[in-house]
């Protein structure tokens, strides 16, 4: 499994709210983990906000439309699970500061680092972790502008 690393942006959501457009744009389905259901929700409300333009079909987990989505959020392992049965070509976006539950069928993560000290403290442990774990890892620093 492969692992891409993205670093140097000033704010992890906002920068991964452009990334994911640009993803979506280009065809990819993508599943949105943060273990935390309150930053899941406040990252919902960003993806709905964060261009006066854009539009990315998204939903939480749990909502009846999720089946149909390209792109779902989840906070939890079994939430993952069922998201990948549907989207089966998906990528996994980490927003969590730990390392998302992965199952066989994750084909690739993606990890958005940014500049803050905190941040790339957790994505180094990240990395670290991933590493340990014998995972593919690929690395590259972004221009902000890239995104935007």
């Amino acid at each position: 499994m492969r692992v891409d690393f993205a670093f140097g942006v000033p704010n992890r959501f906002r920068s991964s709210c452009f990334l994911i457009d640009k993803l979506y744009q280009a065809g990819r389905q993508l599943i949105v983990f943060h273990g935390d259901p309150r930053a899941l929700a406040h990252f919902d409300r960003l993806l709905w906000g964060f261009q006066p333009t854009a539009f990315i079909p998204h939903c939480l987990a749990d909502d009846p439309h999720a089946a149909h989505s390209p792109i779902v959020l989840c906070h939890e392992a079994k939430q993952i699970e069922a998201a990948q049965s549907v989207l089966q070509q998906a990528w996994l976006l980490n927003l969590d500061p730990d390392i998302p539950p992965v199952f066989p069928h994750s084909r690739r993560i993606i990890e958005v680092v940014s500049t803050q000290p905190d941040c790339r403290t957790q994505g180094r442990n990240r990395w670290r972790t991933y590493q340990n774990q014998g995972f593919q890892l690929k690395a590259r620093e972004l221009n902000p502008q890239e995104l935007e």
